[in-house]
């Protein structure tokens, strides 16, 4: 991508939101930290080694993830379920660099049952979108990833979205 007004204003929102999107000192809905999400610290403190573009799209789908459990604040959230968008997208704004995400937090994040958002997982999983491994320092947690098949799908649908909805989010008088 470039630095064109369709990424510019993608920064300018993460930026505007940042405290939101970090999730380094602040919990999301799942009441669960970025660093429980993640497991143990990888890499330097505070360093993420994605590129730009990964950080605008990732600043993006926690976008969508806010937006879409908005919905619930009018509506029956049920009605908006989707476990296997909110696991994804969760799991391509949360696994940066490779890192995993815990199962339990990606139950969380898909606003659905525990059994069924473990079923979304295994769905998943069985489609060759998400893989799992065990956590070095904790053998009860699993940690999840998307598979380069996943990250790949969900990052060009993320910078689909982003060229689809930028124009509409610069319009005059904003």
């Amino acid at each position: 991508m470039t630095m064109d007004g369709t990424t510019a204003a993608w920064r300018i929102a993460r930026e505007e939101h940042a405290d939101a999107w970090s999730g380094h000192a602040q919990h999301d809905a799942t009441g669960i930290g970025a660093a429980d999400r993640r497991g143990p610290a990888r890499g330097k403190a505070g360093k993420n080694d994605g590129d730009d573009d990964d950080l605008v799209l990732a600043a993006l789908a926690r976008g969508i993830i806010a937006a879409r459990r908005a919905l619930g604040d009018g509506f029956d959230p049920a009605l908006f379920a989707d476990p296997g968008l909110d696991i994804m997208l969760y799991l391509f704004a949360e696994g940066l660099d490779g890192a995993g995400v815990t199962t339990n937090a990606c139950c969380g994040a898909a606003s659905v049952p525990r059994t069924t958002a473990l079923r979304w997982i295994k769905l998943l999983a069985d489609r060759g979108l998400v893989s799992s491994s065990g956590n070095a320092s904790d053998r009860r947690v699993t940690m999840l990833h998307l598979t380069a098949t996943g990250r790949a799908g969900i990052a060009a649908w993320l910078a689909q979205a982003e060229v689809m909805l930028a124009p509409r989010l610069s319009l005059p008088g904003r």
